[in-house]
Order: C-alpha cells, then sequence, then structure tokens
C-alpha cells in the first residue's frame, strides 16, 4: 500500500500541470502582493490562537513576547 502511495505521488508530481500551477504558487508567494497575503493570514492565524487560547498559544507555554 505504501509503495502504491508513493507511486501515485511521484506521477502527481511529474504531471506537468500540477509543476506549472506550483512555479506560479512560488511565483505569487514570493510577489510583494502574495508576501503581503501571507503577512495577513499570518497575523489572523496568530491572533485567532491568542483569542482561542487566552494568550497562552499553540503549546500553552505562556504569552507572545
Amino acid at each position: 500500500m505504501l509503495d502504491e502511495l508513493k507511486g501515485k505521488a511521484a506521477e502527481i508530481l511529474n504531471n506537468e500541470k500540477v509543476k506549472e500551477t506550483v512555479d506560479k504558487a512560488k511565483d505569487f508567494i514570493n510577489s510583494e502582493e502574495g508576501k503581503a497575503k501571507l503577512e495577513e493570514a499570518k497575523e489572523k492565524a496568530e491572533k485567532f490562537v491568542e483569542e482561542k487560547t487566552h494568550g497562552k498559544g499553540i503549546f500553552g507555554f505562556g504569552a507572545k513576547d
């Protein structure tokens, strides 16, 4: 079963459409707009975690500095 999954994963990774999509995603991530969107998502995720954990963070070790 594991070998079948490895084979499928290799098949997907070698697909030209997948390669093109990954390249487009990399280009977007490295663009100014992409960096801004990632920073915005990071801030929203941090705020969400802080609210849900009452400031203790994901692992519960205390408030973020």
